[in-house]
């Protein structure tokens, strides 16, 4: 998606229809239940706007993003918000706003030099990229690609709690690809690591971004071949099969493709069941 970068970042004009979204310390500003501010509050704080960074449009509105340091952040009426806890706050594609422009603040912040000879990074005038004056290298923003899979065994499903989660949360098993990896090979590596059981006929389902940083989750289904099931100890502390109507605290299916897995999987099972009759 190509930005006038130079416009935002280098001439500092603004229409003054755009909206900001402001950043402290990996967390997100907002004063009454809102996250959108008016340009004209870096005119106040008097901050140097030429780190403002375009996310993209709004609701027909260019959207930007600022990294505010705690100093400025103390002299505005706002509160801090993590984007986990948007998750339970805010509707999916303002969350989904919130993650893209975190993503890109994190991008900026961590290429401000370049990583083979050291100069100063500049902001291409058209893309979304950095550029090394000096030795021409390229800095895109980073994704990162994961997969998360939901094993089936008939009608159950294989649930896991994982390590440093709450207890008394399960959801599916994931993990991030690695270099010269298919997702359906990280899919079947990762089962077999962390539960120590074989799968088959694994199946794409819809992905998600999801801004922890900069990961893009692949959902996936998948069968059951043959094992039993051996929790690794390290990534995934419990795992078990659960039945549609014994299943245990999931993630939400409104806010993750991992609640979403768990929901296609069970409007499955109910309309196998229902046309039994």
């Amino acid at each position: 998606m190509a930005f006038n970068f130079s416009y935002f970042l280098q001439q500092n004009k603004y229409s003054g229809n755009e909206s900001l979204l402001l950043f402290s310390e990996g967390d997100i500003l907002h004063c009454n239940e809102n996250i959108f501010w008016s340009m004209t509050v870096l005119e106040k704080l008097n901050v140097d706007t030429s780190h403002l960074l375009m996310i993209g449009e709004f609701q027909g509105r260019p959207c930007l993003t600022f990294n505010l340091n705690n100093e400025h952040f103390l002299q505005l009426d706002a509160e801090k918000i993590s984007l986990r806890q948007m998750l339970h706050k805010y509707a999916i594609d303002v969350f989904s706003l919130a993650g893209r422009a975190n993503q890109l603040l994190h991008w900026y912040d961590s290429h401000q030099f370049c990583g083979k000879c050291g100069a100063r990074t500049q902001v291409h005038a058209s893309e979304q990229v950095l550029i090394c004056p000096s030795c021409q290298l390229s800095f895109y923003p980073r994704i990162s690609p994961c997969v998360i899979v939901l094993i089936i065994r008939g009608d159950e499903i294989l649930l896991a709690r994982h390590a440093g989660k709450s207890s008394a949360f399960y959801s599916c098993l994931a993990g991030f690809m690695e270099v010269g990896e298919t997702p359906e090979d990280t899919v079947i590596r990762e089962v077999r690591e962390e539960v120590g059981i074989e799968i088959h006929n694994i199946r794409y389902i819809q992905s998600q971004s999801w801004p922890f940083p900069s990961q893009l989750m692949l959902g996936f289904f998948a069968d059951y071949k043959s094992g039993e099931i051996q929790v690794d100890g390290k990534e995934i502390m419990e795992a078990n099969w659960y039945g549609p109507h014994d299943l245990p605290i999931t993630p939400a299916a409104s806010i993750s493709v991992a609640g979403q897995l768990i929901k296609l999987f069970l409007q499955r099972f109910e309309s196998r069941e229902t046309n039994r009759f």
